[in-house]
């Protein structure tokens, strides 16, 4: 007799910087989620300054706060949704990146703290869409 291996439901991440934009996203990478039994990940990418910081475990923290702030009070919209928090060390695009290629989608906002004005998506959504292995939604805010 087999026994059926449970199947994980596929990731869907989704892109966190503490812009307007990213709230917009999570929102509906909440909804996407829900729709399709997936587990959320809400990833915030930490790319160090050049010349470094001068307190990295303050600085990780800081971006704990922001992710933990911008996820808040949806999963009592959601339960259904499994979230996992996650701050990750990289490039934004290239960690997105990463995190799409077993994904069912990837949930990004269009523009994030710096942005052009007139400029259609930020250069974060813009470089996710050239290499990301899933759908991508871009949201506006």
């Amino acid at each position: 007799m087999h026994q059926r291996k449970a199947i994980e439901p596929a990731p869907a991440p989704v892109g966190v910087d503490g812009s307007p934009h990213s709230a917009a996203a999570v929102d509906v990478a909440f909804e996407e989620a829900a729709l399709r039994g997936a587990l959320l990940r809400a990833l915030y990418v930490w790319h160090p300054p050049l010349l470094g910081v001068l307190d990295e475990d303050a600085a990780v923290r800081e971006c704990r706060r922001v992710l933990s702030e911008t996820v808040a009070g949806r999963t009592a919209t959601h339960p259904e949704v499994e979230l996992h928090h996650e701050v990750v060390r990289g490039h934004p695009v290239q960690v997105l990146t990463e995190a799409s290629e077993h994904a069912l989608g990837l949930v990004v906002g269009t523009r994030g703290h710096g942005g052009f004005t007139g400029l259609l998506l930020g250069s974060v959504s813009q470089g996710v869409l050239h290499h990301t292995r899933c759908p991508v939604i871009t949201v506006p805010a």
